[in-house]
C-alpha cells in the first residue's frame, strides 16, 4: 500500500490513489459475506445483570501483560481484572466522564492516563481543547487534571505530562504540579513522546516558509492557499532542549491524534480529511499513516478506516499486526493488516450474530464505538462490546 493522499486540495505531496482505493476495498469487504467459523466469545465483566451501567468505551493491557484496564461512560467506576479471569473485578472511582475517557496505562503501571471523549463532534474541523487526568492506580487518586487541552502525553518516566494548549507547549512536574513554559507558544492539537523519552512530536498549523520548502507545493500558489487553510505538519523537537530536530517531509489533513509505537519503531499520524473541502465521498474517511520514529522519514504504507468515531489502532504483541477500528456498511469492525506491507489480513465484524448469540436482556450490544486490546499470548483480542466484552481468536 502506497502513501496516503490527504485533502483533495493537498494531493501534490503523495499518490491520490491510494484512500479512495482503499476505502473502496473496505466498502467491498464490508458487501461480502463473513463466516461464523471464526472463533470467539461474549465475555461478562463482574456480576453485572443490568444494562443500566457499565457501558464499556477503551480497553487497555497493563505492562505487566496480566491486567485488563476497563474505562465506562458516565460516573461508573474504572474496571481492573486478570487476563482470563473477568469475573474478578477490581474497581476504582474516576469521577464522571459522561461520553466515557481513553485510559492508557504508564510505561511501568502505576497511572493511567485518561482523555476525555465525546459521543458527537458537531464541529470535527475545529480544535476543541479537552480534559485530561493522570490518575495513580494504588490510590485512585488524580495526581494531575488539566482542561482546555488540545493533547498531552505522560513521559515514559512517569515524572513529567507534556501539555498542548491555546498558549502552546508547557511541561508540567507530576510530583509538585509546577508548570514550565517551553518558549514554544505555537498552538497545536496533538502531541506524543518518544518510547525513550528523548523526542516531543507536535502537530502545527503550517507556516508559509515551511509549505514552501516541501518540494511538492513551492510551485503551486493555488495548492501553496490550501494547505495554509486546512493543512498540517509534524515537528519533532529534542525534549530536553526543546530544540527542532526535523519535520515530517508531508503535508497532513488535520491531525487527531499521534503516537509512538510500544516498540519504539514507528510515528503513527491519525489524520481526517476537511470535512466540506475535501471532497471526500464518506465523510467518516481517516487514516494513520507511519513515519520512522527515528529519522521521520514516511513509510509506504497507510491504515485507512471509516470508523464514526476517533477509531483505536494497536500492534499485536509480535510487532507484526496493525489492527484498527472501523466501519462497515452497518456494523462496525476491526480490522487486521500486516504491519510492514499495509495488506489487510482479516477483520472481525461486530454483526447480528453476535445480537442473537447473547444470553439475556440484560446484555446491551453496543454505542456505535469499539476499542481493542491485544492478548499477550499472540493470538486473542478483546474489544468493546456496549456492557460486554468479545473475545476474538484471531490466530486459532
Amino acid at each position: 500500500m502506497s502513501t496516503h493522499a490527504p485533502d483533495k486540495g493537498l494531493t501534490r505531496l503523495s499518490f491520490p490513489i491510494l484512500i479512495t482505493t482503499a476505502v473502496a476495498g473496505l466498502l467491498t469487504l464490508a458487501t461480502c459475506a463473513q463466516d461464523d467459523g471464526q472463533v470467539y466469545r461474549i465475555l461478562k465483566v463482574g456480576e453485572q445483570e443490568t444494562m443500566s451501567g457499565y457501558l464499556t468505551c477503551w480497553l487497555d493491557l497493563a505492562p505487566d501483560n496480566s491486567t485488563i484496564g476497563l474505562s465506562a461512560t458516565q460516573g461508573f467506576p474504572y474496571r481492573r481484572f486478570p487476563v482470563d479471569q473477568e469475573l474478578n473485578v477490581q474497581e476504582m472511582d474516576i469521577g464522571n466522564w459522561y461520553a466515557g475517557s481513553r485510559a492508557r496505562y504508564s510505561r511501568s503501571g502505576r497511572y493511567i492516563v485518561l482523555q476525555q471523549l465525546f459521543y458527537l463532534d458537531y464541529a470535527p474541523n475545529k480544535d476543541r481543547p479537552i480534559k485530561y487526568e493522570v490518575v495513580d492506580v494504588t490510590t485512585g487518586k488524580a495526581v494531575f487534571s488539566m482542561d482546555e487541552l488540545y493533547a498531552a502525553a505522560l513521559t515514559p518516566d512517569e515524572t513529567t505530562v507534556v501539555t498542548l494548549g491555546k498558549d502552546g507547549l508547557h511541561l508540567v512536574d507530576l510530583g509538585s504540579g509546577k508548570r514550565r513554559s517551553t518558549g514554544l507558544e505555537r498552538m497545536g492539537n496533538a502531541v506524543a513522546v518518544s518510547t525513550d523519552g528523548q523526542r516531543v512530536a507536535v502537530a502545527h498549523k503550517p507556516r508559509k516558509a515551511e509549505l514552501e520548502a516541501l518540494t511538492g507545493l513551492r510551485n503551486d500558489k493555488d495548492a501553496l492557499k490550501n494547505a495554509l487553510k486546512v493543512g498540517q505538519l509534524v515537528t519533532v523537537y529534542d525534549l530536553a532542549t526543546l530544540k527542532p530536530l526535523y519535520t515530517l517531509n508531508e503535508l497532513f489533513d488535520k491531525i487527531f491524534r499521534l503516537e509512538y509505537s510500544p516498540d519504539g519503531q514507528d510515528l503513527w499520524i491519525h489524520a481526517k480529511p476537511h470535512t466540506r473541502k475535501g471532497g471526500n465521498p464518506n465523510p467518516n474517511q481517516c487514516y494513520v499513516s507511519v513515519a520512522d520514529a527515528r529519522t521521520g522519514a514516511m513509510r509506504r504504507t497507510a491504515f485507512p478506516s471509516l470508523a464514526q468515531y476517533e477509531p483505536d489502532f494497536r500492534i499485536s504483541p509480535d510487532g507484526k499486526l496493525f489492527a484498527i477500528g472501523s466501519q462497515g456498511n452497518k456494523f462496525m469492525e476491526v480490522h487486521l493488516y500486516e504491519r510492514a506491507t499495509g495488506r489487510m489480513v482479516d477483520r472481525f465484524v461486530l454483526s447480528y450474530r453476535l445480537f442473537e448469540k447473547m444470553a439475556s436482556k440484560a446484555e446491551f450490544p453496543s454505542d456505535g464505538r469499539v476499542s481493542f486490546v491485544f492478548l499477550p499470548d499472540g493470538r486473542r483480542m478483546l474489544m468493546t462490546f456496549g456492557n460486554r466484552l468479545i473475545e476474538w481468536t484471531y490466530a486459532p
